[in-house]
């Protein structure tokens, strides 16, 4: 059987293999010396499926309506409006007048309101307006009679309602405080609705039956506190639209429509007017609190 010769050891060969294997090493480490000198440019990035580093800090809740009515979050801690700038055209009564005159008075209680709800951490959305001359039937059911209401808020689709011919012969006439007046309450509705008042009173109202004494009694409780919280913004925009015109309109809820007893849903006039009142003299949310507030104050 044929085996193999080993290789014989050349030294010449072998010199050269070692100065091969030395070669190689000098080589390696020149280039480890020229990386660990090269600055790299750009900015870290995670790599593809690996995990995202945790947050450094805490984020903000998403703000939220409070179901709440007494204990609300704006009703326990004293609030005021910020002092804000309105730019209301001049006043007139046609259709086309009333429109500019309530949106702009919109714009106004929006910029009056969206800091402090932002603030407690409510969410703010503006209302929608509709300013068409009459009113028609939505998603809150059948418009109210003319006998029952010039104007009306709809939670449904957060909007107000102020139907120009209606204001006009049959509400506010040429009395501009009397139209402010009446736009500032409808606005303090969507005050409650955003803030999850307007859903926690109503939802007692259903319990106990909207024709009920302790419906109307809650039917009274928002209806009031919509009057403070007009009066809150007519404190706030006084110092723009004059004092003469914002005392004006926080006067006009003493001329309120009496209601009968049985039917009384949004009380007496002297009852608007207190109301009216505290919120336009002291200008601070919880004064505003008609939840806490004993009956005889909310009749």
């Amino acid at each position: 059987m044929h085996t193999p010769e080993e290789p014989r050891n050349n030294p010449i060969v072998l010199i050269g293999v070692f100065s091969l294997i030395v070669s190689c090493v000098l080589g390696l480490g020149l280039v480890a010396q020229l990386d660990s000198s090269r600055r790299i440019g750009g900015r870290a990035v995670a790599a593809p499926g690996a995990p995202p580093a945790p947050a450094t800090g805490t984020e903000d809740p998403r703000p939220r309506a409070v179901h709440r009515l007494a204990d609300h979050p704006l009703l326990v801690t004293p609030v005021k409006l910020p002092a804000v700038a309105c730019s209301l055209p001049g006043f007139g009564v046609s259709d086309t007048q009333l429109s500019a005159y309530y949106k702009a008075g919109v714009a106004c209680l929006d910029q009056a309101w969206q800091p402090v709800l932002e603030q407690a951490n409510l969410p703010f959305s503006p209302p929608t307006l509709d300013t068409s001359p009459e009113l028609t039937d939505g998603p809150c059911g059948s418009a109210p009679a003319e006998s029952e209401a010039v104007a009306y808020y709809c939670g449904r689709n957060r909007t107000i309602y102020m139907p120009t011919r209606r204001l006009r012969d049959n509400g506010g006439g040429e009395r501009a405080g009397s139209h402010l007046a009446t736009l500032a309450h409808e606005y303090g509705h969507h005050v409650q609705a955003v803030s999850g008042m307007l859903r926690a009173a109503d939802s007692k109202i259903v319990a106990a039956g909207e024709e009920t004494p302790a419906g109307l009694e809650m039917s009274r409780r928002i209806e009031l506190q919509a009057n403070c919280f007009a009066g809150m913004f007519l404190l706030a925009a006084s110092g723009s639209i004059g004092s003469g015109l914002a005392a004006e309109a926080a006067e006009d809820f003493r001329y309120a429509m009496e209601e009968p007893p049985e039917e009384n849903a949004h009380g007496t006039p002297e009852n608007q007017a207190q109301w009216a009142s505290g919120g336009f003299e002291t200008g601070t949310t919880t004064s505003c609190n008609t939840y806490a507030a004993p009956a005889e104050a909310v009749g």
